[in-house]
Protein backbone atom coordinates (compact mmCIF):
# COMPACT_ATOMS: atom_id res chain seq x y z
CA UNK A 1 0.00 0.00 0.00
CA UNK A 2 2.60 1.90 0.87
CA UNK A 3 4.11 1.63 -2.88
CA UNK A 4 1.17 2.29 -4.35
CA UNK A 5 0.94 5.43 -2.08
CA UNK A 6 4.66 6.75 -3.24
CA UNK A 7 3.17 5.59 -7.48
CA UNK A 8 -0.09 7.88 -6.72
CA UNK A 9 2.16 10.76 -5.70
CA UNK A 10 4.86 10.40 -7.85
CA UNK A 11 2.03 10.86 -10.55
CA UNK A 12 0.59 13.79 -9.18
CA UNK A 13 3.75 16.00 -9.05
CA UNK A 14 4.44 14.63 -12.34
CA UNK A 15 0.94 16.12 -13.51
CA UNK A 16 1.21 18.89 -11.75
CA UNK A 17 4.98 19.68 -13.60
CA UNK A 18 3.36 19.49 -16.94
CA UNK A 19 0.47 21.97 -16.05
CA UNK A 20 3.04 24.08 -14.70
CA UNK A 21 5.31 24.26 -17.73
CA UNK A 22 2.28 24.45 -19.59
CA UNK A 23 1.42 27.99 -18.30
CA UNK A 24 4.89 28.86 -18.16
CA UNK A 25 5.00 28.45 -22.03
CA UNK A 26 1.40 29.17 -22.79
CA UNK A 27 2.29 32.44 -25.19
CA UNK A 28 5.09 30.33 -27.32
CA UNK A 29 2.63 27.38 -27.81
CA UNK A 30 -0.03 28.98 -28.68
CA UNK A 31 1.79 30.87 -31.41
CA UNK A 32 3.58 27.29 -32.47
CA UNK A 33 0.13 25.53 -32.87
CA UNK A 34 -0.91 28.80 -34.55
CA UNK A 35 1.76 28.86 -37.06
CA UNK A 36 1.67 25.31 -37.46
CA UNK A 37 -2.03 25.57 -38.26
CA UNK A 38 -1.55 28.41 -41.03
CA UNK A 39 1.33 26.13 -42.55
CA UNK A 40 -0.90 23.49 -43.19
CA UNK A 41 -3.76 25.20 -44.46
CA UNK A 42 -1.60 27.09 -46.73
CA UNK A 43 -0.62 23.22 -48.02
CA UNK A 44 -4.55 22.63 -47.48
CA UNK A 45 -5.40 25.32 -50.97
CA UNK A 46 -1.98 24.64 -52.59
CA UNK A 47 -2.83 20.91 -52.75
CA UNK A 48 -6.58 20.73 -53.66
CA UNK A 49 -7.88 18.94 -56.55
CA UNK A 50 -10.19 21.33 -56.97
CA UNK A 51 -10.21 25.60 -57.31
CA UNK A 52 -13.30 25.52 -55.56
CA UNK A 53 -11.83 22.94 -52.37
CA UNK A 54 -13.62 20.60 -50.64
CA UNK A 55 -17.33 21.00 -50.32
CA UNK A 56 -20.13 18.49 -51.02
CA UNK A 57 -22.80 20.99 -52.33
CA UNK A 58 -22.35 23.39 -55.14
CA UNK A 59 -22.99 26.42 -53.02
CA UNK A 60 -20.49 28.84 -54.88
CA UNK A 61 -23.19 28.53 -57.94
CA UNK A 62 -25.04 31.38 -56.06
CA UNK A 63 -22.11 33.68 -55.44
CA UNK A 64 -22.06 32.85 -59.73
CA UNK A 65 -25.56 34.10 -59.99
CA UNK A 66 -25.10 37.29 -57.96
CA UNK A 67 -22.14 38.52 -60.06
CA UNK A 68 -23.55 37.05 -63.19
CA UNK A 69 -26.53 38.79 -62.88
CA UNK A 70 -26.13 41.46 -59.87
CA UNK A 71 -29.36 40.37 -58.06
CA UNK A 72 -29.57 38.13 -55.17
CA UNK A 73 -30.50 33.77 -56.09
CA UNK A 74 -34.07 32.66 -55.96
CA UNK A 75 -34.53 29.22 -55.29
CA UNK A 76 -35.09 28.29 -59.25
CA UNK A 77 -31.52 29.43 -60.16
CA UNK A 78 -29.39 26.41 -59.11
CA UNK A 79 -29.52 23.67 -56.83
CA UNK A 80 -28.45 25.01 -53.17
CA UNK A 81 -29.82 28.49 -54.19
CA UNK A 82 -32.68 28.18 -51.91
CA UNK A 83 -30.73 28.59 -48.90
CA UNK A 84 -30.60 32.21 -47.08
CA UNK A 85 -28.28 34.81 -49.28
CA UNK A 86 -25.60 36.02 -46.42
CA UNK A 87 -23.06 33.78 -47.77
CA UNK A 88 -23.17 35.10 -51.19
CA UNK A 89 -22.93 38.20 -50.29
CA UNK A 90 -20.42 38.29 -48.23
CA UNK A 91 -18.45 35.47 -51.31
CA UNK A 92 -18.82 38.17 -53.99
CA UNK A 93 -16.18 40.50 -53.02
CA UNK A 94 -14.08 37.50 -53.10
CA UNK A 95 -15.07 36.32 -56.23
CA UNK A 96 -15.08 39.95 -57.69
CA UNK A 97 -12.01 40.33 -56.95
CA UNK A 98 -10.60 37.00 -58.58
CA UNK A 99 -12.38 37.81 -61.70
CA UNK A 100 -10.60 41.30 -61.99
CA UNK A 101 -7.51 39.87 -61.67
CA UNK A 102 -7.69 37.37 -64.13
CA UNK A 103 -10.96 38.04 -65.84
CA UNK A 104 -11.22 35.11 -68.48
CA UNK A 105 -9.97 32.29 -65.91
CA UNK A 106 -13.17 31.29 -63.57
CA UNK A 107 -10.99 29.02 -61.49
CA UNK A 108 -8.79 31.72 -59.79
CA UNK A 109 -11.88 33.85 -58.84
CA UNK A 110 -13.15 30.28 -57.48
CA UNK A 111 -9.86 29.97 -55.38
CA UNK A 112 -10.19 33.84 -54.32
CA UNK A 113 -13.82 32.75 -53.11
CA UNK A 114 -12.36 30.22 -50.98
CA UNK A 115 -10.62 33.09 -48.82
CA UNK A 116 -14.68 33.90 -47.45
CA UNK A 117 -13.78 29.90 -45.87
CA UNK A 118 -10.58 30.36 -44.75
CA UNK A 119 -11.71 34.05 -42.99
CA UNK A 120 -14.34 31.53 -41.54
CA UNK A 121 -12.23 29.15 -39.92
CA UNK A 122 -9.99 31.27 -38.35
CA UNK A 123 -12.68 33.43 -37.05
CA UNK A 124 -14.38 30.26 -35.55
CA UNK A 125 -10.94 29.47 -34.26
CA UNK A 126 -10.52 32.97 -32.89
CA UNK A 127 -14.14 33.21 -30.79
CA UNK A 128 -13.53 29.44 -29.86
CA UNK A 129 -10.35 30.54 -27.92
CA UNK A 130 -12.15 33.62 -26.61
CA UNK A 131 -14.82 31.32 -25.41
CA UNK A 132 -12.11 29.52 -23.38
CA UNK A 133 -10.71 32.67 -21.94
CA UNK A 134 -14.26 33.79 -20.80
CA UNK A 135 -14.51 30.59 -18.62
CA UNK A 136 -10.78 31.30 -17.39
CA UNK A 137 -8.95 28.64 -19.22
CA UNK A 138 -5.12 29.15 -18.76
CA UNK A 139 -1.97 26.98 -19.16
CA UNK A 140 -2.43 23.24 -19.91
CA UNK A 141 -6.12 23.88 -20.59
CA UNK A 142 -6.40 26.42 -22.84
CA UNK A 143 -3.70 25.03 -25.26
CA UNK A 144 -5.16 21.99 -24.89
CA UNK A 145 -8.28 23.60 -25.74
CA UNK A 146 -6.91 25.54 -28.86
CA UNK A 147 -4.90 22.82 -30.33
CA UNK A 148 -8.27 20.36 -30.28
CA UNK A 149 -9.90 23.58 -32.63
CA UNK A 150 -6.88 23.78 -34.51
CA UNK A 151 -6.73 19.96 -35.47
CA UNK A 152 -10.31 18.98 -35.99
CA UNK A 153 -10.40 17.73 -38.97
CA UNK A 154 -13.87 18.86 -40.20
CA UNK A 155 -13.19 21.97 -39.52
CA UNK A 156 -9.48 22.15 -41.16
CA UNK A 157 -11.29 20.69 -44.38
CA UNK A 158 -14.28 22.97 -44.58
CA UNK A 159 -11.58 25.73 -43.67
CA UNK A 160 -10.63 25.33 -47.40
CA UNK A 161 -14.71 24.76 -48.88
CA UNK A 162 -16.86 28.23 -49.87
CA UNK A 163 -20.25 26.85 -48.41
CA UNK A 164 -22.81 28.76 -46.46
CA UNK A 165 -21.97 25.65 -43.36
CA UNK A 166 -18.63 26.71 -42.31
CA UNK A 167 -19.69 30.61 -42.52
CA UNK A 168 -22.46 29.80 -40.33
CA UNK A 169 -20.04 28.47 -38.01
CA UNK A 170 -18.18 31.36 -38.12
CA UNK A 171 -21.62 33.41 -37.10
CA UNK A 172 -22.81 31.02 -34.16
CA UNK A 173 -19.29 31.09 -32.74
CA UNK A 174 -19.38 34.72 -32.34
CA UNK A 175 -22.89 35.01 -31.53
CA UNK A 176 -22.59 32.16 -28.67
CA UNK A 177 -19.69 34.05 -27.29
CA UNK A 178 -21.08 37.62 -27.07
CA UNK A 179 -24.33 36.11 -25.68
CA UNK A 180 -22.59 33.88 -22.67
CA UNK A 181 -20.58 37.00 -22.28
CA UNK A 182 -23.74 39.06 -21.95
CA UNK A 183 -24.76 36.51 -19.34
CA UNK A 184 -22.07 36.83 -17.15
CA UNK A 185 -21.91 40.35 -16.75
CA UNK A 186 -24.73 41.91 -17.96
CA UNK A 187 -24.35 44.83 -15.58
CA UNK A 188 -21.59 45.84 -18.27
CA UNK A 189 -23.66 45.60 -21.13
CA UNK A 190 -24.28 48.45 -22.92
CA UNK A 191 -26.69 49.06 -25.49
CA UNK A 192 -23.92 47.85 -28.43
CA UNK A 193 -23.73 44.91 -26.80
CA UNK A 194 -27.42 43.95 -26.93
CA UNK A 195 -27.76 45.82 -30.78
CA UNK A 196 -24.36 43.60 -31.65
CA UNK A 197 -26.11 39.97 -30.50
CA UNK A 198 -29.14 40.60 -32.02
CA UNK A 199 -27.17 41.48 -35.27
CA UNK A 200 -25.55 38.11 -35.17
CA UNK A 201 -28.59 36.13 -34.56
CA UNK A 202 -30.05 37.03 -37.45
CA UNK A 203 -26.89 37.31 -39.45
CA UNK A 204 -27.12 33.08 -38.39
CA UNK A 205 -30.53 33.03 -39.88
CA UNK A 206 -30.09 35.42 -42.94
CA UNK A 207 -26.89 32.38 -43.53
CA UNK A 208 -28.48 29.04 -43.98
CA UNK A 209 -32.59 27.98 -42.11
CA UNK A 210 -30.44 26.20 -39.68
CA UNK A 211 -29.44 29.67 -38.26
CA UNK A 212 -32.50 29.93 -36.55
CA UNK A 213 -30.82 28.23 -34.03
CA UNK A 214 -29.77 31.81 -33.04
CA UNK A 215 -32.76 33.40 -32.39
CA UNK A 216 -34.50 30.65 -30.95
CA UNK A 217 -31.92 30.37 -28.15
CA UNK A 218 -32.30 34.01 -27.62
CA UNK A 219 -35.74 33.89 -26.72
CA UNK A 220 -35.18 31.13 -24.38
CA UNK A 221 -31.77 32.52 -23.26
CA UNK A 222 -33.87 36.03 -22.61
CA UNK A 223 -36.92 33.94 -20.78
CA UNK A 224 -34.93 32.53 -18.69
CA UNK A 225 -32.95 35.80 -17.70
CA UNK A 226 -36.11 37.54 -17.17
CA UNK A 227 -37.17 34.74 -14.79
CA UNK A 228 -34.53 35.44 -13.20
CA UNK A 229 -34.49 39.34 -13.20
CA UNK A 230 -37.65 40.26 -13.77
CA UNK A 231 -36.60 44.05 -14.44
CA UNK A 232 -37.79 46.31 -16.71
CA UNK A 233 -34.18 46.62 -17.86
CA UNK A 234 -34.19 43.30 -19.22
CA UNK A 235 -37.29 43.39 -20.86
CA UNK A 236 -36.28 46.39 -23.23
CA UNK A 237 -32.98 44.41 -23.85
CA UNK A 238 -34.82 41.36 -25.06
CA UNK A 239 -36.74 43.46 -26.52
CA UNK A 240 -34.10 45.34 -28.86
CA UNK A 241 -32.18 41.55 -29.04
CA UNK A 242 -35.49 40.34 -30.69
CA UNK A 243 -36.21 43.73 -33.04
CA UNK A 244 -32.48 43.36 -34.13
CA UNK A 245 -32.61 39.96 -35.09
CA UNK A 246 -35.63 40.15 -37.33
CA UNK A 247 -34.62 43.24 -38.77
CA UNK A 248 -31.65 41.93 -39.81
CA UNK A 249 -32.67 37.92 -40.99
CA UNK A 250 -35.99 38.09 -41.21
CA UNK A 251 -36.91 39.18 -44.30
CA UNK A 252 -35.82 36.23 -46.34
CA UNK A 253 -38.78 33.83 -44.21
CA UNK A 254 -41.03 36.82 -45.22
CA UNK A 255 -40.28 36.58 -49.03
CA UNK A 256 -40.38 32.43 -48.53
CA UNK A 257 -43.82 32.87 -47.24
CA UNK A 258 -44.69 35.67 -50.12
CA UNK A 259 -43.32 33.60 -53.16
CA UNK A 260 -43.92 29.63 -51.92
CA UNK A 261 -46.44 29.76 -49.20
CA UNK A 262 -43.99 28.35 -46.70
CA UNK A 263 -41.61 29.67 -44.31
CA UNK A 264 -38.86 26.88 -44.72
CA UNK A 265 -38.54 26.51 -48.71
CA UNK A 266 -36.21 24.22 -50.42
CA UNK A 267 -34.96 22.31 -53.29
CA UNK A 268 -35.04 18.69 -54.05
CA UNK A 269 -34.56 16.12 -51.28
CA UNK A 270 -33.44 18.70 -48.55
CA UNK A 271 -37.55 19.94 -48.74
CA UNK A 272 -38.58 16.92 -46.72
CA UNK A 273 -36.68 17.88 -43.87
CA UNK A 274 -37.78 21.37 -43.08
CA UNK A 275 -41.26 20.08 -44.28
CA UNK A 276 -43.31 21.21 -40.88
CA UNK A 277 -46.05 19.22 -42.02
CA UNK A 278 -46.90 16.12 -43.51
CA UNK A 279 -43.07 14.73 -42.78
CA UNK A 280 -42.03 11.03 -43.71
CA UNK A 281 -40.13 8.54 -42.29
CA UNK A 282 -36.74 8.58 -43.63
CA UNK A 283 -33.74 6.10 -43.64
CA UNK A 284 -33.54 3.62 -41.02
CA UNK A 285 -31.10 5.31 -38.83
CA UNK A 286 -29.29 3.81 -36.18
CA UNK A 287 -28.37 5.41 -32.59
CA UNK A 288 -27.23 2.62 -30.91
CA UNK A 289 -23.83 1.71 -32.20
CA UNK A 290 -20.35 3.00 -32.81
CA UNK A 291 -18.98 0.99 -35.86
CA UNK A 292 -15.28 0.89 -35.84
CA UNK A 293 -14.14 -2.83 -37.64
CA UNK A 294 -16.59 -1.78 -40.59
CA UNK A 295 -15.40 1.71 -40.30
CA UNK A 296 -11.65 0.71 -40.63
CA UNK A 297 -12.94 -1.35 -43.64
CA UNK A 298 -14.78 1.71 -45.37
CA UNK A 299 -11.49 3.74 -44.73
CA UNK A 300 -9.85 1.26 -46.64
CA UNK A 301 -11.44 2.38 -50.13
CA UNK A 302 -11.05 -1.35 -51.08
CA UNK A 303 -15.12 -1.54 -51.94
CA UNK A 304 -16.53 1.15 -53.97
CA UNK A 305 -19.44 3.16 -53.98
CA UNK A 306 -21.45 6.18 -52.57
CA UNK A 307 -20.95 7.04 -48.83
CA UNK A 308 -24.75 6.67 -48.59
CA UNK A 309 -24.53 3.02 -49.65
CA UNK A 310 -22.69 1.72 -46.92
CA UNK A 311 -24.79 0.39 -44.04
CA UNK A 312 -21.67 2.03 -41.16
CA UNK A 313 -23.43 5.47 -42.88
CA UNK A 314 -26.69 5.13 -40.87
CA UNK A 315 -24.75 4.53 -37.69
CA UNK A 316 -25.29 7.58 -36.45
CA UNK A 317 -23.06 8.10 -33.79
CA UNK A 318 -20.39 6.54 -36.03
CA UNK A 319 -20.67 8.69 -38.90
CA UNK A 320 -21.15 12.16 -36.86
CA UNK A 321 -17.66 11.18 -35.03
CA UNK A 322 -15.85 9.79 -38.06
CA UNK A 323 -16.92 13.53 -40.31
CA UNK A 324 -15.62 15.05 -37.32
CA UNK A 325 -12.00 13.84 -36.66
CA UNK A 326 -11.72 12.21 -40.48
CA UNK A 327 -13.26 12.82 -43.94
CA UNK A 328 -14.75 9.09 -43.57
CA UNK A 329 -13.20 8.57 -47.35
CA UNK A 330 -15.48 11.17 -48.64
CA UNK A 331 -12.53 13.14 -50.08
CA UNK A 332 -10.11 10.64 -50.49
CA UNK A 333 -12.10 7.89 -52.23
CA UNK A 334 -12.98 9.01 -55.62
CA UNK A 335 -16.42 6.94 -55.86
CA UNK A 336 -17.60 8.32 -52.11
CA UNK A 337 -18.75 11.56 -53.73
CA UNK A 338 -21.14 10.20 -56.17
CA UNK A 339 -19.88 12.87 -58.86
CA UNK A 340 -19.20 10.67 -62.53
CA UNK A 341 -16.32 13.34 -62.73
CA UNK A 342 -14.84 12.41 -59.51
CA UNK A 343 -13.72 15.03 -58.66
CA UNK A 344 -11.78 14.40 -55.72
CA UNK A 345 -8.61 11.57 -56.86
CA UNK A 346 -7.49 8.77 -54.28
CA UNK A 347 -5.04 10.25 -51.31
CA UNK A 348 -2.93 7.83 -49.39
CA UNK A 349 -3.93 8.52 -46.50
CA UNK A 350 -2.81 5.91 -43.79
CA UNK A 351 -5.77 3.71 -42.80
CA UNK A 352 -4.07 3.20 -39.57
CA UNK A 353 -3.23 7.00 -38.50
CA UNK A 354 -6.81 7.77 -39.38
CA UNK A 355 -8.06 5.13 -36.97
CA UNK A 356 -5.93 6.44 -33.95
CA UNK A 357 -6.98 9.42 -34.81
CA UNK A 358 -10.18 8.34 -34.81
CA UNK A 359 -10.12 6.15 -31.74
CA UNK A 360 -8.06 8.82 -29.40
CA UNK A 361 -11.37 11.50 -30.19
CA UNK A 362 -13.47 9.29 -27.96
CA UNK A 363 -11.29 10.98 -24.86
CA UNK A 364 -11.80 14.59 -25.43
CA UNK A 365 -15.93 13.63 -26.02
CA UNK A 366 -16.09 11.85 -22.95
CA UNK A 367 -14.49 14.21 -20.86
CA UNK A 368 -17.19 16.86 -22.46
CA UNK A 369 -19.68 14.47 -21.32
CA UNK A 370 -18.60 15.10 -18.17
CA UNK A 371 -18.08 18.65 -18.81
CA UNK A 372 -21.95 19.19 -19.36
CA UNK A 373 -22.86 17.46 -16.43
CA UNK A 374 -20.67 19.10 -13.83
CA UNK A 375 -21.34 22.67 -15.43
CA UNK A 376 -25.25 22.76 -15.11
CA UNK A 377 -24.75 23.77 -11.64
CA UNK A 378 -23.62 27.18 -13.26
CA UNK A 379 -26.37 28.88 -14.33
CA UNK A 380 -23.47 31.37 -16.51
CA UNK A 381 -23.28 27.93 -18.72
CA UNK A 382 -26.81 27.86 -18.88
CA UNK A 383 -27.10 29.41 -22.31
CA UNK A 384 -23.94 27.33 -23.83
CA UNK A 385 -25.79 24.58 -23.13
CA UNK A 386 -29.64 25.85 -24.70
CA UNK A 387 -27.32 26.11 -27.83
CA UNK A 388 -26.09 22.88 -27.87
CA UNK A 389 -29.65 21.31 -27.10
CA UNK A 390 -31.51 23.86 -29.67
CA UNK A 391 -28.66 22.99 -32.40
CA UNK A 392 -28.74 19.29 -32.08
CA UNK A 393 -32.89 18.95 -31.39
CA UNK A 394 -32.80 21.15 -35.14
CA UNK A 395 -30.22 19.01 -36.59
CA UNK A 396 -32.09 15.81 -35.12
CA UNK A 397 -35.53 16.70 -36.32
CA UNK A 398 -34.09 17.53 -40.04
CA UNK A 399 -31.96 14.50 -40.41
CA UNK A 400 -34.81 11.71 -39.53
CA UNK A 401 -37.00 12.40 -42.68
CA UNK A 402 -33.96 12.24 -45.02
CA UNK A 403 -32.67 9.37 -46.90
CA UNK A 404 -29.39 10.50 -49.17
CA UNK A 405 -26.61 12.49 -47.61
CA UNK A 406 -28.43 14.38 -44.71
CA UNK A 407 -25.94 12.72 -42.47
CA UNK A 408 -22.60 15.52 -42.20
CA UNK A 409 -21.01 17.11 -39.17
CA UNK A 410 -20.50 19.71 -40.73
CA UNK A 411 -24.45 21.04 -40.53
CA UNK A 412 -23.37 21.14 -36.87
CA UNK A 413 -19.89 22.21 -36.48
CA UNK A 414 -21.09 24.89 -34.79
CA UNK A 415 -21.07 22.91 -31.68
CA UNK A 416 -17.56 21.89 -31.92
CA UNK A 417 -16.49 26.16 -29.75
CA UNK A 418 -18.92 24.76 -27.23
CA UNK A 419 -17.67 20.90 -27.46
CA UNK A 420 -14.12 21.86 -26.82
CA UNK A 421 -15.05 23.65 -23.67
CA UNK A 422 -16.97 21.06 -22.18
CA UNK A 423 -13.70 18.97 -22.56
CA UNK A 424 -11.83 21.52 -20.88
CA UNK A 425 -14.74 21.09 -17.72
CA UNK A 426 -14.65 17.71 -17.84
CA UNK A 427 -10.57 17.84 -17.81
CA UNK A 428 -10.73 20.12 -15.35
CA UNK A 429 -13.01 18.87 -12.68
CA UNK A 430 -10.81 15.81 -13.33
CA UNK A 431 -7.70 17.27 -12.66
CA UNK A 432 -9.19 18.95 -9.14
CA UNK A 433 -10.78 15.62 -7.76
CA UNK A 434 -8.37 12.75 -9.51
CA UNK A 435 -5.19 14.98 -10.19
CA UNK A 436 -2.76 11.86 -10.63
CA UNK A 437 -5.17 10.61 -12.90
CA UNK A 438 -6.37 13.63 -14.96
CA UNK A 439 -2.61 13.32 -16.42
CA UNK A 440 -4.01 9.92 -18.55
CA UNK A 441 -7.09 11.63 -20.49
CA UNK A 442 -4.28 15.01 -20.83
CA UNK A 443 -1.84 12.52 -22.71
CA UNK A 444 -4.24 10.92 -24.76
CA UNK A 445 -5.22 14.69 -25.67
CA UNK A 446 -1.81 15.59 -26.70
CA UNK A 447 -1.13 11.71 -28.28
CA UNK A 448 -4.42 12.91 -30.31
CA UNK A 449 -2.95 16.26 -31.26
CA UNK A 450 0.36 15.31 -32.56
CA UNK A 451 -1.40 12.53 -34.57
CA UNK A 452 -4.25 14.82 -35.77
CA UNK A 453 -1.35 16.97 -37.10
CA UNK A 454 0.45 14.27 -38.85
CA UNK A 455 -3.28 13.18 -40.44
CA UNK A 456 -3.98 16.75 -41.35
CA UNK A 457 -0.51 16.84 -43.28
CA UNK A 458 -1.05 13.61 -45.11
CA UNK A 459 -4.22 14.50 -46.03
CA UNK A 460 -3.39 18.14 -47.43
CA UNK A 461 -0.36 16.77 -49.16
CA UNK A 462 -2.48 13.54 -50.84
CA UNK A 463 -1.34 10.92 -48.46
CA UNK A 464 2.14 9.32 -48.98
Amino acid sequence: MHGAGAHWRRAELFAETCARWARQHERALTIALIGVAAVLRILLVARSPTPFGYVWDPYHAGVQVLYRTGRLPVAEDCWACFHPPLYYLLGWPFYAVGHWLQPQHDEIALRWLGGLALASGAVTIYYGYRLLRLFRCRGASLVLGLALLLVCPCLFISSYGPEADIVLTAVLSAFLYYLVRYVARPGWATRLDIIRIGVLAGAAAATKYSGMVAPVTVVLVMALQLARRPTRLEVSRAALMLVVTVMVGGWKYVDNIRRYGEVLHANGSASAGFALSGRRQGAPYDFTTIRLGELRRLLTGRSTGELTRFPVYHSVWTTLHALTWSDMSFFSVPSRHGDPSKPYPRKRTPVRLTMVVIVLAFVPEMLALAGVVRSLRHPVTWPIAIFAIVGGAAYLWWLLPQEDWALKTKYILFLLPPGVLYAMFGLGWLHRRLPALAGIPSLAIVLLIAAAHVYLYAFAVGGW
